[in-house]
């Protein structure tokens, strides 16, 4: 009998928890991309169209956020090769309530790139375990595409997958286009 008390008891508080405002939300995007300010070191992997290869060349990030709540600042150095080094900018304005984030991205010698992404949560577990998928239609290859970015935090290993295909064609025409592999090494 007691059994049954204990699991009616369960059932019933399971049941009531949302109800009265106890249970723990999952946090906005937003909340989970302003956990990623700090100092990430690793590399960019990116497919080759000519050979189809993937190729890796090393990266440095620094993430900050003026602290609007809103705005995350990328730095990024990449080493393209001796004496080649690359720095790429972004910045990034999320807008909660819409479930987007805009961003332009500056690199030397390139006109800025504008996007706006639709961001939501596909997985959580806690503030250093979650996964993001942005996507957007923009080009690729000088081509309209379809852009889906997964962006999974494990920990202090941060991996963001970017995935191509030509609009409006069918799930199995995603592409692997490029991947960043980071780990974290401090604020």
């Amino acid at each position: 009998m007691k059994t049954r008390t204990a699991l009616l008891i369960g059932v019933i508080l399971s049941l009531l928890t949302p109800a009265l405002g106890l249970a723990q939300s999952q946090p906005s995007p937003t909340e989970l991309r302003l956990g990623l300010v700090g100092r990430w070191n690793g590399a960019l992997g990116y497919r080759d169209y000519q050979s189809d290869q993937l190729f890796e060349i090393p990266v440095q990030t620094t993430i900050a956020t003026p602290g609007d709540g809103a705005t995350l600042i990328r730095q990024s150095l990449f080493d393209d090769g001796p004496n080649k080094p690359v720095w790429i900018t972004s910045i990034s304005l999320d807008d909660s309530e819409a479930g987007t984030t805009t961003g332009a991205s500056y690199r030397a010698g390139r006109l800025p790139e504008l996007s706006t992404d639709a961001v939501t949560v596909s997985a959580y577990q806690d503030a250093a375990h979650w996964t993001l998928v942005y996507t957007r239609t923009g080009e690729d290859d000088d081509a309209p595409a379809d852009i889906r970015v997964t962006e999974t935090r494990d920990g202090d290993t941060l991996t963001e997958i970017k995935d191509v295909r030509p609009v409006g064609a069918g799930d199995d025409a995603w592409r692997f286009r490029n991947q960043t592999r980071l780990i974290r090494l401090g604020d």
